[in-house]
């Protein structure tokens, strides 16, 4: 067991409870709690691959970490998910102006990784990323309406993503995301 509120060596941006947190596992009762060798995947996930995102990118958020296996199965996550052994992480940059397309292209062109994954960037979409010691093998994948996991290039990503797409950063995400949210709640009169 690891302290959640201390930082993990080799990666000070992050704490260990970053990894764990979930709001459906809170809401269920589910203790998502790592083994040792799963909190030991998920430092070296951490020092191998988000602490140098976080050193070129700023802040960056972890939307979903480690899932144990009551919990991936409740939201439906894979059966060999790589979540569960505390191998990957999706994560989204929280500084104005970065875009998902920008981590992605830079994480692909610099780092080593098992799969990163460019899921739903049409929409509030984020990057899942794993990695794995002796099995690094840089796939690119695709995951939106269209692509169900698809292997890709990053040639094909950037014909098939135009240009305002690639510029999607959170804050413009989250702009969008909000007025979706109002006009809906507008249409049901809930709000005036």
């Amino acid at each position: 067991m690891r302290n959640l509120q201390d930082k993990i060596p080799g990666a000070s941006s992050f704490k260990y409870g970053e990894f764990v947190r979930s709001e459906v596992a809170t809401r269920l009762g589910i203790k998502n709690e790592p083994d040792e060798k799963q909190w030991q995947n998920i430092e070296l996930l951490a020092r191998e691959v988000l602490q140098p995102v976080r050193n070129k990118f700023g802040r960056i958020k972890i939307t979903s970490g480690f899932r144990c296996e009551e919990l991936n199965k409740r939201i439906g996550g894979s059966e060999f998910s790589n979540h569960c052994r505390g191998e990957a992480a999706d994560i989204e940059p929280m500084e104005k102006g970065v875009t998902l397309f920008e981590v992605l292209e830079w994480i692909y062109e610099n780092l080593e990784f098992r799969t990163v994954i460019a899921e739903f960037f049409t929409r509030d979409g984020w990057i899942h990323i794993d990695y794995r010691v002796g099995g690094n093998i840089k796939r690119l994948r695709l995951r939106d309406e269209k692509h169900k996991y698809e292997d890709v290039t990053m040639k094909f990503l950037k014909e098939l993503y135009p240009r305002k797409t690639q510029n999607n950063s959170k804050s413009e995400r989250c702009s969008r995301s909000y007025w979706r949210l109002f006009g809906c709640l507008k249409r049901l009169e809930i709000c005036k």
